[in-house]
């Protein structure tokens, strides 16, 4: 065994001139691109858009699902030069719903020169709304939360499904959408947003509730930010259907045969070609033998996949001064997780929190995982500085798929089915004066 272990540690001090600029050149690889993508990053300008609603909305959310299939044009995979030259990251964008002083504001965060591509896909389905560049609404909080005047609770969010590694989400797995409650009757419907928006009502000017959702658009095959979402959920499909999945022989399947006949040949045999030949035995399952679960599992995830993705991490955090924390976090929280609940479907996905990412006394958010300090959810809202440039989080099980009817079941402005106090109306559009006017 002695001389075992002495053979090894001689071959590897024998061959370290091989091994040690395999292993820098790994270091220099990641540092090289944690550098590039930063300085990527650092030169992208960021704005804030607010939009204001009119009054008696009578759209339903199906209008800002034609907005996100819109926006999802701004997809861009990048080459292998601009990604690990110029260290490229795919744009994205970060929908927020900022409570504050009894206000629900709207706000879109985009790239500087997206304003106007942003501004016309909403004046398309909302003419008569009004939509204004303004400073962070979040400007006026302190840059460090916790602190001896202002306290903070924040949660990231997954899918209530997981793969078998029991990280990643299932992704092709659906939450419930307003689909769900569009067809119900008039004294039926309850729109979450509007419940939210009044839970927001009650807010003073010393508290703040931000539910943020960070949407970048992906492919349904992208491998590295999609995680080919569309493709696993295909194969899922087929799983429940009892389909056998088609896989390619590999180089040595081809060899083994080859020899294989070939000794048949010689030995007088019949000899039959089997390798990459598909099985004629179908082993499809009739959609009458499935369960109704089955059933629904196989319809929800075959409306999800049709349907263009956005990759997102989906945050939320309350804010408020420490004596107002301590009386009012409890109805707060709720308020925002009661809202999310709305949205489980019980032969699909649910969201929930992501216990990794919690805000506690425990253990605070400046502890464990270092980068998950008191800015996460406020000036630095972006965790790219630590993640190599990359979305803002490297946590695998708080990346959701949400497709456009999803991510529009959630952020969008309330349908006028009920009373939605707290958010800011505008009696009509207002339509600057023309630039021909001369100023006085």
């Amino acid at each position: 065994m002695i001389d075992y272990l002495r053979f090894i540690i001689g071959f590897l001090f024998s061959v370290w001139w091989l091994i040690l600029p395999l292993i820098l050149w790994y270091i220099v690889k990641e540092k090289h691109l944690i550098t590039k993508r930063i300085t990527y990053r650092a030169k992208i300008q960021w704005i804030f858009l607010e939009i204001k609603i009119p009054e008696f909305v009578k759209k339903t959310p199906s209008a800002m699902e034609e907005i996100f299939y819109s926006l999802h044009a701004i997809y861009r995979g990048g080459d292998l030069y601009s990604k690990y030259i110029l260290g490229f990251t795919p744009p994205f964008y970060v929908f927020e719903f900022i409570g504050h002083n009894g206000k629900l504001r709207f706000i879109i965060r985009c790239h500087k020169n997206l304003k106007d591509f942003v501004t016309s896909r909403i004046y398309s389905q909302y003419p008569s709304a009004l939509i204004e560049e303004v400073e962070d609404p979040l400007r006026d909080l302190p840059w460090k939360i916790p602190n001896p005047t202002y306290n903070v609770f924040g949660t990231e969010f997954t899918f209530t499904k997981k793969e078998d590694d029991k990280l990643t989400p299932k992704n092709y797995y659906p939450i419930k959408t307003y689909k769900v409650w569009e067809n119900l009757k008039d004294e039926e419907k309850i729109d979450p947003i509007s419940v939210f928006s009044e839970g927001v009502s009650y807010l003073t000017d010393q508290e703040w509730i931000i539910l943020q959702i960070m949407a970048m658009p992906v492919l349904g095959s992208d491998k590295e930010f999609g995680v080919e979402w569309q493709i696993r959920g295909t194969k899922e499909i087929n799983k429940i259907m009892g389909r056998k999945e088609k896989t390619e022989p590999s180089p040595f399947e081809y060899i083994g045969e080859f020899i294989k006949n070939l000794l048949l040949a010689f030995a007088g045999q019949k000899i039959e070609w089997k390798v990459g030949k598909e099985d004629q035995k179908s082993e499809d399952v009739s959609i009458l033998k499935l369960s109704p679960g089955e059933r629904e599992a196989i319809e929800s995830i075959e409306r999800k996949i049709s349907k263009p993705g956005y990759w997102c991490v989906v945050r939320f955090s309350y804010v408020a001064k420490n004596d107002v924390f301590s009386k009012n976090i409890d109805k707060n929280v709720a308020l925002v997780m009661g809202t999310l609940k709305v949205f489980d479907n019980p032969s699909g996905n649910g969201i929930v929190r992501d216990t990794k990412t919690i805000t506690s006394i425990d253990r605070p958010i400046s502890g464990k995982v270092p980068y998950y300090n008191e800015k996460i959810f406020f000036r630095k809202r972006f965790i790219w500085l630590y993640t190599k440039g990359r979305f803002p989080s490297d946590f695998s099980s708080n990346r959701i798929i949400l497709n456009t009817e999803e991510i529009a079941s959630i952020y969008h402005i309330p349908q006028d089915v009920g009373p939605y106090y707290g958010i800011e109306k505008i009696p009509t559009k207002y339509i600057p004066p023309s630039s021909e006017v001369p100023e006085f």
